[in-house]
């Protein structure tokens, strides 16, 4: 399986990644906000169609990881460890100290220890949702 890794993402493909994982729709005016106040964006291609998709918000001293998805059809390939290798590489090339944070499923944290992230305590409000 070739995976070609870019740093673009199209609204359209956002919404269908989402989609393929049941995360809730969101419009494609604010997806196109979103992408576009993103600091770090990679996708995961694999003959010409985008099967996964990441993201990094930061204000320079923290920062979030965002909408880490893979297509569940190409689950279970290192397309997630890609993703995820690509903006640990963007955070440690760009920054010299930096809190990085994420919300996942309890199911993929064992995914996310891999790369060094802890499980803390947190909060969330989920606002017109």
């Amino acid at each position: 399986m070739n995976v070609i890794y870019t740093n673009t993402l199209s609204v359209e493909d956002y919404c269908k990644l989402r989609e393929s994982v049941d995360f809730y729709p969101i419009p494609g005016s604010i997806v196109k906000k979103a992408l576009d106040k993103s600091d770090f964006i990679v996708s995961a291609d694999i003959n010409g169609v985008t099967v996964g998709m990441g993201r990094l918000i930061t204000d320079g001293t923290q920062a979030l990881i965002m909408d880490v998805v893979v297509h569940p059809d190409f689950q279970g390939h290192g397309i997630g460890r890609g993703l995820m290798e690509r903006i640990n590489q963007f955070i440690k090339s760009e920054y010299d100290q930096m809190l990085v944070n994420l919300l996942t499923d309890e199911s993929k944290i064992d995914f996310y220890k891999k790369f060094g992230y802890n499980t803390e305590l947190g909060m969330r409000l989920w606002h017109g949702i």
